[in-house]
This record gives C-alpha cells, structure tokens and sequence, in this order.
C-alpha cells in the first residue's frame, strides 16, 4: 500500500480516537477494548508508514551510487540501451549476489560458473577481493534508514552461539532465502529503534580520539545602560566548559551462515548481513542514547535537567505537560528541533489528555512526513525511553539538536572464515565506535514521576 493511502487510513483512525475519546469517562470494558485496540492499529499504520518512506528514501540512495558510478565509468557516453547497459558495468543487485557466490566459491576451492565469471568482472573484482567490494553500496551507516528480517519469510534474526547459525535447510534460519528458479526478493521490516538519531545532531570524525567540544554559558549576564561619560565598568565574562564526546566500541556478535546458504542464496547475503548486523549495533547504541549513564558507555537524553515531577507514580496530566514546556528558557524554545521524545506507551496517555479548555493536546498528522505534534511540537518515538514507573523520567522535551551523537569512521564488517571451519560456517561481524553526549543539560528538560 502507498504512503498516501496509508496515512489517509491513519487519519480515519485519529478521528475515530479522539471522538472515543471524549466520553472516556463513560467507558465499559467493550470501550475500553475499542480504545486499545483504535490505538494499536494507529501505532502499527504509523510503523509502515514510516517503513515506506525509509524504503523509499534507501532505493533512492542505491539510485544515486548506481547513477555515480556510471557517470564515472562513462562520463558523458551518448550509448543508449542495452549496449550502454552492459558496457556501463555497472551491477545489478543480481550479478553483485553472482560475484560474492564467486568469491565464496573460490575460497571454498569449487569451480566457478560462467555467470559467476561474468558477474567478477562488471563488479570489477577478483575472487580474493575483500568482501566489502561487493556490499560497500549498501554498506552500514548509522541514520540513513536501518534495515531487518523478523518475523516472516526470510527470517534472520537469531542470537549465536557455539554451532548455531543460518542453515539452507531449514527455511525459519534462513532457507526461505534459496530460489526456486528465480531471482526472490527479501522482505525487510523496519524495526522500532533509532528514533533518536532522526532528531538529534550527528557528526562524524574519521578518528576516535577524545574530542573536546567547548561549550559557552552567557545566560546569567546582561547588557547595561550608561550615562554619558560613564566607563564601562570591569569585565563580565561567560562560562566557558568544555564536553568531551569519547568513541566507545560496539559489536553486533558474531553470525554464522552455513556454506550451502552463503553459495545459494538468491540475493545479495553480503549486503543484507551487513544491514543486520548494522541494527544490532543500532539497538543497543538506541538504548544508551537514551538512558545511558556516561559510565563507560554515552551518556542518555535522560540527562536533561529537571522540569517538572509530575504528582502520580505511573501517569502525567495535561497541565504537568504544559509546565514541561513552559520550564524551556524561551531562547531555545525558538530553535528548529524543539521536540518531545517518549515511547508508545507515554505516547497513548498523552492522546488522551485535554488542555483546560476540553481541547486534545495531542493533534494526529494528516499528512505523510509530518509527526504527530503534542502541544504544537513534534513528537519522536523513542522505545528505550524509560516506563511509567515511579522515580523514573518517561518524556524528555527540548531542544534536541543539542543532544550529540559520534559516529567514528565506518563500521568495520569482518568475515571470518577459518574460526568456523570445522562446521563448515562463515562467521560475520561488525564493530562500530559511537557516543552521545548532551551539550547543555539546561536545552532539555525531563518530566520525572513520583
């Protein structure tokens, strides 16, 4: 379904929420059940919307390596057609599975096909190339749409250890993935994680060294006025501060693909390990982005400073909302990324809530690639933010570009061919270095509950 048809059928939900949603205190349990249940197909239309236009935006980007690399081979070339295809070399999806099944194939010391021969050379490789030269265009890189099997055909999503792995054989370890005489296509879900490198400010050194990132505090002082002939009195500095944004180490763990199916499968396996172990290393970084405690790991969003706590232990009202977002100093309320960040759950209370004019403080979106707003700012869904639990701190609101992400280098993705060889499996690896830091705790604040 297209992105117009899905937010159309998201928008008949909102309405129907928020006209439930006014006789709340009416509800039985048939409602109640109504509401849950309004709710859950609002959340899963959100997903896929949000999926589609990921998908879109990732065929865009191989669209535009794809379109680079042929101007490269062939600058201003008038070739048209099939001829210009094949002289191009520039490799479809199909031949760049066919060179990586070469490469396997001759490390596992087996003869190769003709098509394999003939995919080796519009990749332009040879069978000892490094494994990245068939992936690199779809290589990881953190906040530009993660991608993974779960839950469905195609599913590669297991822990590893010892002899597990991904077998041809069976089709739930990934044998769904093998042809049946044509070339099959594997379905990707987009996995709930990552919200907050959509809205916080990312940057990327090509070292890992400590990165020290002078920070200025001016607030406290004002101008003055002066008399004619007056001396300007002595000097009033800012507070000057430094924050130092660090490269912690991440691994996706090791995963084990059997022989037959690295040989087998019908698409490209190089490429789409790459990306699953790319949201692996996405999970756990999402985590700490957000309630990481700046011990030996990033430092969490939750460490904005206190806005308001609200009365209750597992909820927050409408007017508690409303104090969270009035404790913002104006100065930063005028910035481009002011913004909430919560989970679905925090989420589903706040649709519910009503300002002291009976009007929603939560307004659904209309339109596709415009978020839900929660008193006029937009909202993003972060599931590792903490529960409605009591002392903790659910909601976050502020201005978000201060919060800093590091990504170091690129991600290093191994093969690791002699480790597993007694199983006749090839393991696969990733390392990443990532940190996050808040430059301001006073741009952020945080709603924590009683």
């Amino acid at each position: 379904m297209k992105t117009k048809e899905l937010t159309e059928d998201r928008a008949k939900l909102a309405k129907q929420i928020q006209e439930l949603a006014k006789d709340e205190a009416n509800w039985d349990a048939e409602k109640r059940s109504q509401w849950d249940s309004l709710n859950t197909q609002y959340d899963d239309l959100t997903e896929q919307i949000e999926a589609e236009e990921q998908r879109i935006k990732h065929r865009a980007r191989l669209d535009e390596i794809a379109e680079q690399q042929n101007r490269e081979s062939h600058g201003t070339s008038t070739e048209i057609g099939e001829e210009r295809q094949e002289r191009s070399g520039v490799p479809t999806d199909e031949q760049r599975a066919l060179a990586f099944q070469a490469i396997l194939r001759t490390h596992s010391c087996r003869e190769l096909k003709p098509e394999h021969r003939k995919a080796l050379e519009i990749c332009k490789v040879t069978p000892q190339a490094e494994f990245e030269a068939i992936w690199q265009p779809y290589s990881y890189r953190m906040g530009a749409g993660m991608w993974s099997t779960a839950n469905g055909s195609g599913r590669m999503k297991r822990d590893i250890e010892s002899r597990a792995g991904l077998n041809k054989g069976t089709a739930a370890e990934g044998g769904y993935t093998v042809p049946e005489g044509f070339m099959a296509e594997l379905e990707n879900t987009l996995l709930a994680w990552g919200g907050l490198r959509q809205v916080a400010r990312i940057i990327s050194t090509a070292s890992g060294n400590d990165m020290p990132w002078p920070v200025v505090d001016d607030t406290g002082n004002t101008g003055e006025l002066l008399a004619e002939a007056t001396s300007m009195g002595t000097s009033v500095d800012a507070t000057y501060s430094v924050v130092t944004l660090k490269a912690y180490k991440y691994s996706s763990k090791p995963c084990l693909v059997s022989a037959e199916l690295l040989e087998d499968s019908a698409f490209n396996l190089a490429a789409e390990l790459g990306s699953q172990l790319g949201v692996r290393i996405g999970r756990i970084t999402s985590t700490h982005y957000a309630t990481g405690d700046n011990s030996a790991k990033p430092q969490g969003i939750i460490a904005a400073s206190a806005g308001v706590t609200a009365a209750s232990t597992t909820t927050f009202t409408a007017d508690e909302l409303i104090s969270l977002q009035d404790s913002l100093d104006p100065a930063y309320e005028m910035l481009p990324s002011v913004g909430w960040v919560m989970n679905k759950a925090a989420r589903t209370v706040a649709r519910k809530l009503k300002d002291s004019n009976g009007a929603y403080i939560w307004q659904p979106s209309f339109q596709a690639g415009v978020p839900d707003l929660l008193l006029g700012k937009p909202i993003a869904i972060v599931q590792e933010m903490p529960a409605l639990t009591t002392g903790l701190k659910p909601i976050v609101y502020g201005a978000l570009e201060k919060y800093i992400i590091r990504d170091v280098a690129s991600a290093r993705f191994y093969r690791l061919e002699e480790l597993y060889r007694a199983t006749d499996q090839t393991g696969f690896v990733m390392f990443a270095r990532h940190d996050g830091r808040l430059l301001n705790s006073g741009a952020l604040k945080r709603l924590t509950l009683a």
